[in-house]
């Protein structure tokens, strides 16, 4: 703050000569010009409240939120970003491709801080350009009797060229083992009307620890230069000397954690340390404190990171403690063009799948995360990482399973217990259950055939209590027969009961005793019942001549001529009820053929008007009365009809359903597709886009399903499962979970 007052005077004194003013009154009008400057010397009061330089402050502002974030560490972290060059100028040997930045700072709510710098990775090195503009704008300046006086703009213009290369050894592997950099810089800084131009440099280095793995160190050296005059008086520019270590594990998370220790000369040496963490793989957030001599200029900050493939945003946030206000820094960067080496884009585009995978894994969607891993080892094989991973998900998934067996065994438990009760529908409800979790469960499958078979004998006993009066009367009815000697009769009798009760041994056994009596039955006694049987054929009581008949076909098997009679009695039935259908189909047609010609045209009349789903439906009407009264002419033209505007509507709704596929609105056009199929089955369009719109969802569900049965909720991902088959029917990844939970 001395030199502020310095710089100030300085200022007051060179003004006072110009305007020839030296009142009192000046010196309080001319206020305002004193407060601008101290604002716009920006940053002894923006970075370093306590700084002992009034100029080249905008080289000493980090405008990278990702390292702002994290506390304005990372001397020894690597970037593809240009504008992290301003903390080292070595840090750029990690830019793998074509990197443009664009940041804006707005800090302490009126001063703007703009950056635009890109990066061009080439085989003699990286080169960068930064470009810098600090604007307070233009303010209304007053001489001592308050008249305002026109003055320039307050602003600083920087401009920052880098280089960086890394330095690597070839055999017998090509290892990066550090790198160096240097950055060439310049500024012109104008307070009102008056210009200040200044050269600097800054030399950095990164060492890449290779006995600690993962571990790097830096160092730099920033804006080593001349004096920044204004006036006549010179202040040294904001040299700081600058220490760092850092550690990164892409495999945690993308974690990275930095310290560093920064000495200047120009203000209070200050210890930062940040970390920068990704628990989504496009998502980074980051944290840090920084920590200096001066209590004031201590801070917490906080930023976060979002990376979709080719386009990175950046944000920090760090509170001013002295002035309030704080700042706020978003960057936009995006790369262009091919990676420089195809090594990098294989650990790029590596790192970025295994971090998706890793993000499946930590919500638990174990399924899509192996099938992740699968996708990398094939492409990676030597990948540990997704190796290590695959074991953590077999664990998972066998803790699952394990869990569904002690879930079985729960309900297997309880439906024995209720079984052994006579409980059978709690049994069978325990049964089921463990059934749609494990649907070839033997023991369970054996408990279902226990109940079933318990229940149908249940089901016969009541059956026999309740026709028990009329087993009995069927009973004593066919041994009177059989005392009589007509055993046709008896069995007719027996035959009856065994239609009440299935399981009536005794009918049964008498059935049997008939039969053998009947093929042991006399020559004479056959005659007889032939002779039956052929009057009542003759009278035209078939049925009852057909049960003559087969008892003579049971006592002389060879009968061939009983044989045909009793084919030829059986023709002669069908043949009355045919004719008995038709005489009564003469009898109604005359009654419903104006009916059927008023539908056929109301049909006609329809289709003429192009309403074709309402002349279809009446072309069936037509069709379906033509078929009942058997009027072919009708039903051959309403066919006809019903073909042609099924093919007609099909191609409607197919159309319908491929513009809703367009759209993306897959369940709809499934529909869509599903009628057409329904108008007409042979629309090969409609069929191939169906199969795929519904391969599509029922892949969605099944996935949806997936990560359900990852977190355990069997019961949502049965729904969606049994949803996914709704789509496919045969897709077999389904059935296999599907039978797993039920």
């Amino acid at each position: 703050m001395i030199v502020f007052g310095l710089y100030a005077a300085a200022i007051l004194r060179r003004f006072e000569m110009t305007v020839g003013l030296k009142s009192k009154m000046f010196r309080k009008k001319i206020f305002s010009l004193i407060s601008a400057f101290l604002i716009t010397s920006i940053f002894p009061s923006l970075v370093f409240p306590a700084a002992n330089v009034i100029g080249g402050q905008t080289f000493a502002y980090n405008p990278n939120p990702v390292t702002s974030a994290m506390g304005d560490a990372g001397t020894a972290l690597l970037s593809d970003k240009v504008c992290s060059a301003i903390l080292n100028p070595a840090s750029t040997i990690g830019s793998y491709r074509i990197v443009a930045s664009v940041s804006n700072s707005l800090i302490f709510k009126d001063i703007q801080y703009n950056y635009l710098g890109a990066q061009f990775p080439t085989e003699i090195g990286k080169f960068g350009f930064s470009f810098m503009y600090v604007g307070l704008g233009n303010k209304d300046y007053l001489n001592n009797s308050g008249n305002s006086i026109k003055m320039g703009s307050t602003n600083d213009i920087g401009f920052i060229l880098n280089y960086s290369i890394d330095l690597k050894k070839t055999i017998p592997l090509e290892v990066v083992y550090s790198g160096l950099g240097i950055n060439i810089k310049a500024l012109r800084s104008s307070l009102g009307d008056y210009i200040s131009e200044v050269l600097a440099a800054d030399v950095g280095a990164i060492f890449i620890l290779p006995q600690i793995e993962n571990f790097s160190l830096g160092i730099a050296y920033k804006n080593l230069g001349p004096k920044i005059k204004f006036i006549s008086e010179g202040y040294d520019l904001p040299q700081t000397l600058a220490f760092g270590t850092a550690y990164h594990e892409d495999n945690f998370y993308n974690l990275k954690v930095a310290l560093d220790y920064n000495m200047q000369t120009y203000s209070g040496n200050f210890f930062s340390a940040g970390t920068s963490i990704s628990p989504i793989y496009f998502l980074s957030l980051r944290g840090g404190v920084k920590l200096t001599d001066e209590s004031h200029n201590a801070d917490v900050r906080v930023g976060f990171g979002l990376e979709f493939e080719n386009i990175m945003i950046d944000y920090s946030y760090s509170p001013e403690q002295k002035l309030g206000g704080g700042t706020h820094n978003i960057n936009l960067s995006w790369a262009v063009g091919k990676f420089n080496s195809q090594r990098t884009a294989y650990d790029y585009y590596m790192q970025n799948h295994f971090r998706e995978a890793v993000g499946l894994y930590r919500k638990k969607d174990f399924i899509a995360a192996r099938q992740k891993f699968y996708e990398i080892l094939a492409v990676y094989p030597g990948h540990a990482p997704s190796k290590e991973y695959l074991g953590k998900i077999e664990d998972a998934l066998n803790a699952v399973d394990e869990y569904r067996a002690s879930i079985v065994n729960k309900y297997m438990k309880r439906g024995n217990k209720a079984l052994e009760k006579g409980d059978v529908i709690e049994a069978r409800k325990n049964f089921e259950y463990v059934l749609e979790l494990d649907s070839e469960n033997a023991l369970a499958n054996d408990g279902i055939e226990k109940i079933e078979d318990y229940t149908r004998m249940v089901s016969i006993e009541k059956a026999k209590a309740k026709n028990k009066k009329s087993i009995e009367y069927l009973w004593n009815r066919a041994q009177k027969f059989y005392k009589k000697g007509e055993l046709v009769h008896s069995k007719e009798s027996l035959g009856f009961i065994l239609d009440m009760d299935p399981e009536n041994t005794a009918a049964k056994k008498e059935i049997t005793n008939i039969d053998n009596q009947l093929s042991k039955i006399a020559s004479d006694k056959v005659t007889e019942i032939y002779n039956q049987g052929m009057d009542l054929f003759n009278k035209g009581n078939f049925e009852d001549a057909i049960r003559y008949f087969e008892a003579v076909v049971i006592a002389v098997p060879q009968r061939m001529d009983v044989r045909e009679l009793i084919e030829k009695a059986k023709k002669n039935i069908e043949e009355i009820a045919q004719y008995e259908r038709t005489s009564k189909v003469a009898v109604t047609q005359d009654k419903v053929r104006g009916e059927l010609e008023s539908i056929f045209e109301k049909a006609l009349s329809y289709y003429n008007k192009n309403d074709l789903e309402a002349a279809v439906k009446y072309f069936k009407e037509s069709k379906e009365l033509a078929d009942k009264y058997e009027f072919k002419d009708y039903s051959a033209k309403s066919q006809n009809y019903i073909s042609k505007v099924n093919k007609d509507l099909s191609d409607i709704y197919y159309k319908k359903g491929f513009e809703l596929y367009r759209k993306n609105k897959f369940e709809a056009a499934a529909k869509e597709y599903k009628v057409a199929l329904r108008y007409n089955s042979s629309n090969t369009s409609a069929l191939l886009e169906y199969d795929r719109v519904t391969e599509e969802l029922a892949q969605k569900y099944y996935k949806e399903g997936m990560v359900f049965y990852s977190k355990g909720d069997f019961a949502k991902s049965r729904e969606l499962f049994k949803i996914a088959l709704t789509y496919k029917p045969d897709k077999i990844e389904v059935k296999r979970f599907l039978d797993r939970i039920r």
